[in-house]
């Protein structure tokens, strides 16, 4: 019995021993920023991450991983992650300064410029060539529209197919878009609907306009506009202005709905208090026109102004018509 017992303790103590010896296991590792799901963001951004702040900027600016586009909210989020110096973050409040329709464009593109070059100067490109799906595709977009580099289409298609591999929605419409425009890959509409479809599955609003326009244009599908309408009101419900914009022209000309002018007004109207150039363009002319709203030059003088001050030199043109024919 003594000789059992003392086998017991003996074997007791090894076991104790081994444990002691083996090294602790690893805590798993934190995942950053861009490896987290979106919903775990806000969290994170409120935490004080700048890369979880400037990923929620891009998600507000660009309507993308399940948020309703909101350049006010954008702008918010970068400037925390600018604060930090995070190269996202200077990339992406220059972007919003670049966005903002509601300013001249000289003047938006005037006021990016310096804030493209700094998140150059913090490493934004280095670090976007090693960073997850948003980086990836904001590369390509700071290639495409020179944000701080020369323009290059070739180079900004490279970074949004690997950006769109990995799953992001806004790289996809881009690279639709660079299908459907020829920029950077040859001219091909049914390569630009396929990729629109891949994003609009994963919920982008963009691209949902973009299966609208494409049923409307005949472009890679054959035209029903029925079909376009519906894609429109989808991504008019999370707020794209293209979208609500096209409906507008849709209930004027009688596309893909019985034709309603003043039901097209009030889709402009919805398009213009989103501060879209073409919107308050067209509202001038149904001012001017009287269509789907009662005639009154003053009103079309007004929206062609506010346009025109905005840029649109189409406003510019009708402005000088209007005035020239009083």
């Amino acid at each position: 019995m003594k000789v059992r017992l003392l086998l017991a303790f003996v074997a007791a103590l090894g076991l104790a021993a081994l444990a002691l010896a083996a090294p602790a296991s690893e805590p798993p590792a934190k995942l950053t920023a861009d490896q987290a799901p979106p919903e775990q963001w806000p969290a994170m951004a409120e935490a004080g991450d700048p890369l979880a702040q400037a990923l929620l900027a891009r998600a507000y600016l660009y309507g993308t991983d399940g948020k309703i586009r909101n350049r006010e909210t954008a702008a918010t989020w970068a400037r925390r992650s600018a604060a930090h110096q995070h190269p996202l973050g200077l990339l992406l409040r220059g972007c919003c300064r670049y966005y903002d329709l509601t300013r001249p464009e000289a003047k938006r593109e005037e006021e990016a410029k310096p804030l493209f070059e700094q998140a150059h100067a913090a490493g934004f490109e280095e670090q976007s060539g090693q960073g997850g799906r948003q980086w990836l595709s904001l590369l390509g977009d700071a290639h495409e529209y020179g944000f701080g580099m020369p323009k290059n289409s070739e180079e900004a298609v490279k970074w949004w197919r690997k950006a769109a591999d990995l799953g992001d929605a806004s790289a996809m419409v881009s690279l639709g878009f660079a299908y459907q425009a020829g920029t950077g890959v040859p001219t091909d509409e049914e390569a630009a609907l396929q990729w629109y479809r891949k994003a609009a599955a994963l919920g982008e609003a963009a691209a949902m306009a973009h299966i609208g326009d494409c049923y409307l244009e005949a472009a890679g599908v054959a035209k029903d506009a029925e079909a376009a309408v519906e894609w429109l009101r989808k991504a008019a419900a999370l707020g794209e202005v293209a979208a609500i914009l096209r409906i507008g022209y849709c209930y004027l000309w009688g596309e893909g709905v019985t034709k309603d002018e003043a039901e097209g007004v009030k889709w402009l109207l919805k398009a213009v208090a989103a501060s879209d150039t073409d919107a308050m363009l067209r509202l001038g002319d149904c001012y001017k026109d009287g269509r789907g709203i009662q005639a009154d030059k003053e009103e079309a003088a007004k929206w062609y102004r506010k346009a025109a001050a905005l840029g649109d030199e189409e406003a510019e043109v009708h402005l000088k018509r209007l005035e020239g024919a009083e």
